[in-house]
């Protein structure tokens, strides 16, 4: 993450008073799915503004973990006030804080050129935690090596004990998570769990016209150039990013 970052456009008021077409093209299938899917991840038919506002923040560097992300917003947020303008957060069902929302907004219906367009169904590795049970382990792929003989050995007693009913199913469990909670820095952050999730491969590109700040707009344009690959919906959703 750079520590030099040039944020001085958040302190500006946003004028959309440009207008710009986003040209994307796909370099890999992708998968658009909304913040809020529920059990099939389902993939949009294009990319929505919130998506596009990481492309944006991927053209300017923007690289910014979440703590100083809030930290950010939450100065943005009180310039508003000040301002007497109220922000959203366009936080709902995801931890991705944007912060570009207000200087752009997408000017009509996307457009979808392509030659040849196919949406296909896919198993996906999505990552979850649990750090208040050993279930999490059951997910991992990888533990450390110096905790699987002690791992196999207790899990092992632990139910055959319960089968032999000298230990209720519940204190075997509690003992199988005092066990994780002891070991959990040897053992992945997170499982993952394969989700049902639909895919687009597309051959062609999305023409997306826009009302932007004109600041943003320049500083996307002198950067562009060095940074015009970006991803959407998936780290392997790969595409190319061109303005007009």
């Amino acid at each position: 993450m750079q520590t030099n970052l040039d944020l001085s456009l958040l302190k500006e008021l946003p004028e959309l008073s440009a207008k710009v077409t986003l040209e994307i093209r796909p370099l890999a299938p992708l998968s658009m799915v909304s913040e809020m899917p529920g059990s099939y991840y389902k993939s949009m038919k294009y990319p929505d503004k919130k998506m596009i506002c990481g492309l944006f923040e991927n053209i300017l560097d923007w690289h910014i973990d979440l703590p100083l992300r809030k930290n950010i917003f939450k100065e943005y947020k009180a310039i508003r006030k000040k301002q007497k303008i109220e922000v959203d957060d366009y936080v709902s069902g995801s931890t991705y804080q944007p912060l570009l929302m207000d200087y752009f907004s997408i000017n009509g219906k996307p457009k979808v050129k392509f030659e040849s367009l196919c949406f296909y169904k896919d198993l996906w590795n999505r990552c979850y935690r649990r750090s208040d049970s050993y279930k999490h382990i059951n997910g991992c792929r990888n533990v450390d090596i110096d905790i699987l003989a002690e791992k196999s050995k207790l899990f092992s007693m632990w139910e055959k004990v319960v089968e032999e009913k000298k230990l209720s199913s519940k204190d075997a469990d509690k003992e199988r998570n005092k066990w994780f909670s002891d070991n959990m820095g040897a053992i992945p952050c997170f499982y993952t769990s394969p989700t049902s999730r639909e895919f687009i491969a597309i051959n062609g590109i999305f023409e997306i016209s826009l009302l932007i700040d004109i600041h943003l707009r320049d500083l996307l344009f002198q950067n562009i150039n060095s940074n015009n690959l970006g991803y959407l919906g998936t780290s392997e959703g790969w595409v190319d990013i061109k303005l007009k």
